[in-house]
């Protein structure tokens, strides 16, 4: 069995640069019983998976103690970050009072003739110098000996050590001279003194770190908004009484009221009343949602008008707002490859620092212009103070952080870093069609009558036939029927015929309804229909024709819309210059049975939609494959594919070409016959989403590859491709094989995303470099994907792309100015260049600066 396993969230302090992250990430690891540990500088949180049977959270504390860091808190379920309020105020404290001494000593040391024109003795300047900056170094500068010491107690060194290090030795070489100035100076001339470098490089790092707090509560804003977006407490009825109880003490099947203008607390399901919720906190929908019983409502949600009572369902972790917390820490507590990288220069950093400046002073002292020893002391400590690595540490945490809590506003989740980087590298998108780029639900597109029929007799008498039918396809065309408030007429001996439709008798009349192979059967005429069936599936749609009395008296077509945004999602996508494909688990069969396609959704809600009154059906037979047999008002009905026609003998040659146009268009037709002839064909497709072009336009914007991959047959995947402007589409995929084309796009070169509903396409999206999921606040746990999209929305995907490519200009951005900051200041510190004090400042602003840039993240718009 595999063993299992335990995540905590331990709140840390005393790190300060990214040397400190490695050596607390190293010191949990050893730890026996702990797999994986993962620390923030940004936050100060470590989130560690181990093994509880051989692991304690005593022992990891007692461990990082001993490291010289400590642990302020834990929890199973990570706590907010906290605000750096507190830090904040100490550190300004110190650098007020650093500031106000600092200040004499500098302008003491910078203006020779300054004691003059007080009247001071040298000697009693050096002696208010060194009074000044005592407090600074020994009060302000406290947590830098505090650090260091803890470091030298267990043989290892940090950023405190280089600061602590470098102060103490400006520090104490000018209270050496002070007391002793010949030691070090010939008679008749005053010795060097560098208070000033000692009171500005506290004065300097104490302002950086107190800026760089501010930052840090700016940067942590996003997560802490999400916690505080639940309420603290909650009204439950338990024993017939009403009463109010802490959040964290509602239970699942609670039932709570919530009356308006109040915050739902937990997800449930509506059981009394009707109200209208307003859910954008957490999906971004600014439109009020309507809520009766039987609707899901979420936790941390805003209810408006009317009052409400529901059963709680999730509570605490399992709810979504506790998901999507989730899902945000752990993007910012995971480390891209490239943070990983800098962990590790970083761990060896201050060492080899520490050496080099050794090695700086020594070269100063064998080598330098007499007298060595100043310019060999002021050179070491500007080596020691300019390499400290605080930049590099806090260049990739705190874009990660910034950026998924702005992603998270939008209804972005990004699961970590390693996907971010790999979405940086992208070229080519891929997009399921079914339920991604359409609706997932096909609609009635398009009638056909004959024979005298009016289009609503043929859609009607279609929609009593599909009454009985369970699958998707029925369910669109007494859809349609109920729309048009259409009377239903009654059904006999309903028969269906698999692969083909169904037989139904309507009015002691024998009726079909179903495709051309059950029209061939049935040996029904069709071909006046042909055309127009083969023109609707050409635009992807699904048709089933009507035959009656014998003939064909209708047809009708169905498809799955596009959802909205779906062609503005990929033209968005493919406007970044990547590729965009189309992939779909559909059945790759054009025409199959009825009893088993979503055309007869359609073709139901195209009836509901002109609430037609269904006539009665009788004698339903489902024939797999092919269609329906039924009776209405004793007439034999068919309806299904020219197969379940030519079955019957049902003459259709008069609809063929009307069935092949609409074939042509990737529609899926149905015949319905009457009497033994068709009297029309029906024609349903997948519509598409709304913005689903622009969405494939923006991508196809920024100059990726955009391709569109489906089970669906070539005809229809091609009609959905054409209306979103993806110009390759990969068809008649069946649902096994989706993961293995993806993996052929890898193999020839490209960096794929996959774009799916996160169920159905896990294997594929697990296998593309970047899965991206479209989801629901209510699913969003459940999306086996690297970014998830709280909404349906397609607009998302291109701003998904777009904010992961922001974050990676933004951490190569800082990671560029941290490394050329060492890379160029410490040769020039070395060699003498570089006075201590402005090493110091600038030491500081490199870390504001990196905390800064990543701070532009919270104005991304998309």
């Amino acid at each position: 069995m595999p063993k299992e396993t335990t995540e905590i969230t331990l709140t840390l302090e005393g790190m300060h640069c990214a040397s400190c992250v490695a050596k607390v990430e190293k010191t949990l690891t050893g730890v026996p019983g702990v797999e994986q540990a993962l620390v923030n500088l940004a936050t100060r949180q470590a989130r560690v998976r181990y093994d509880p049977g051989q692991a304690t959270v005593k022992e990891m504390q007692a461990a990082i103690q001993e490291a010289g860091y400590a642990v302020t808190g834990w929890a199973l379920e990570a706590p907010p970050p906290a605000s750096p309020e507190m830090e904040a105020q100490n550190l300004k404290r110190r650098f007020l009072l650093a500031l106000g001494l600092s200040l004499p000593v500098f302008l003491g040391a910078m203006l020779p003739p300054l004691p003059g024109w007080l009247g001071l003795e040298p000697e009693t300047l050096a002696y208010l110098l060194l009074l000044f900056t005592t407090p600074v170094l020994f009060y302000s500068g406290a947590p830098f000996f505090r650090g260091a010491l803890v470091a030298a107690r267990h043989f290892a060194a940090n950023m405190d050590t280089l600061v602590a290090l470098g102060t103490s030795a400006a520090y104490f070489y000018s209270t050496w001279v002070t007391f002793w100035p010949r030691s070090v100076a010939p008679l008749g001339k005053s010795p060097e003194l560098y208070f000033d470098t000692t009171a500005m490089i506290i004065t300097f790092i104490i302002l950086g770190r107190w800026l760089e707090a501010r930052t840090r509560g700016r940067a942590s804003q996003a997560i802490r908004r999400l916690f505080a977006l639940a309420p603290p407490s909650a009204r439950v009825r338990r024993e017939g009484q009403e009463m109010e109880v802490p959040l964290e003490q509602v239970l699942v099947g609670d039932l709570v009221t919530v009356r308006p203008g109040e915050k739902i607390p937990v997800d449930g399901v509506v059981v009394e009343g009707a109200s209208s919720v307003d859910e954008s906190m957490l999906t971004g929908e600014s439109l009020p949602v309507a809520k009766e019983p039987g609707a899901e409502v979420w936790g941390a949600t805003l209810n408006q008008r009317g009052f409400l009572v529901f059963q709680a369902n999730r509570v605490g972790r399992d709810m979504v707002l506790s998901q999507i917390i989730r899902l945000v820490e752990e993007a910012q507590t995971s480390k891209a490859p490239i943070e990983r990288l800098v962990d590790r220069v970083a761990g060896v950093f201050v060492p080899v620092v520490m050496g080099l400046a050794g090695a700086t002073f020594l070269a100063w002292l064998l080598w330098g212009p007499a007298p060595a020893l100043t310019p060999a002391l002021v050179s070491m400590v500007a080596v020691l103070i300019i390499a400290c690595p605080c930049a590099m540490g806090l260049a990739t945490p705190t874009a990660v952080m910034v950026g998924s809590g702005r992603g998270a506003e939008m209804g972005i989740l990004l699961r970590g870093g390693e996907p971010l980087e790999r979405a940086y590298r992208l070229t080519a998108v891929v997009f399921d069609k079914t339920g991604t780029l359409t609706q997932g639900r096909p609609q009635v597109t398009d009638i056909l009558a004959w024979d005298g029929w009016p289009e609503d007799r043929v859609l009607a008498w279609a929609a009593a036939v599909e009454e009985k039918s369970e699958h998707p396809l029925a369910e669109a065309v007494t859809h349609a029927a109920a729309h048009r408030q259409l009377q239903l007429p009654p059904l006999s001996e309903f028969e269906a015929i698999p692969g083909q439709g169904v037989k139904a008798r309507i009015n002691g009349q024998e009726v079909l309804l179903g495709n051309l192979t059950l029209l061939e059967q049935e040996k029904i005429p069709y071909q006046d229909l042909a055309p127009h069936q083969e023109r609707l599936a050409q635009e992807g749609k699904t048709t089933v024709f009507l035959v009656a009395g014998g003939k064909p008296v209708g047809l009708l077509a169905a498809a799955d819309t596009l959802k909205p945004g779906a062609a503005a999602a990929v033209a968005a996508i493919k406007g970044m210059g990547l590729k965009v494909l189309l992939l779909s688990g559909d059945n790759r069969l054009a025409v199959e049975a009825v009893s088993e396609h979503p055309l007869a959704e359609a073709v139901t809600h195209a009836a509901a939609h002109r609430q037609l009154q269904l006539p009665p059906l009788s004698e339903f037979e489902a024939i797999p494959g092919q269609g329906v047999k039924a009776r209405i008002n004793g007439q034999e009905v068919l309806l299904g594919n020219l197969t379940l026609l030519e079955q019957e003998k049902i003459p259709y040659q008069d609809l063929a070409p009307h069935q092949e146009r609409l074939a042509q268009e990737g529609k899926t037709t149905v015949f319905l016959v009457a009497g033994g002839k068709p009297v029309g064909l029906l024609a349903a497709a997948d519509t598409l989403k709304p913005g689903a072009a622009a969405a494939v336009a923006a991508i196809k914007g920024m100059g990726l590859k955009v391709l569109l991959l489906s089970g669906d047959n070539r005809l229809a995947v091609e009609a959905v491709a054409r209306s979103v402007g993806i110009p390759e589409v990969l068809a008649e995929v069946l649902p096994g094989d989706k993961a293995r084309k993806v993996a052929e796009l890898q193999a020839a070169g490209e960096i794929v995303a996959m774009v799916g509903d996160g169920i159905n396409d896990a294997p594929a999206l697990a296998q593309a470099d970047v899965g991206i999921a479209l989801g629901t606040g209510a699913d969003v746990a459940a999306e086996a994907a690297d970014l998830t999209l709280i909404r349906d929305d397609l607009s998302l995907i291109p701003q998904a792309i777009h904010l992961s490519r922001k974050m990676m200009r933004i951490i190569r951005q800082n990671l560029f100015w941290a490394f050329c900051y060492n890379v160029v200041a410490i040769p020039g510190a070395s060699l003498g260049l570089l006075n201590p004090a402005i090493a110091a400042l600038a030491m500081a602003l490199s870390s504001v600066s990196v905390v800064t840039n990543s701070l532009r993240l919270r104005r991304f718009r998309g």
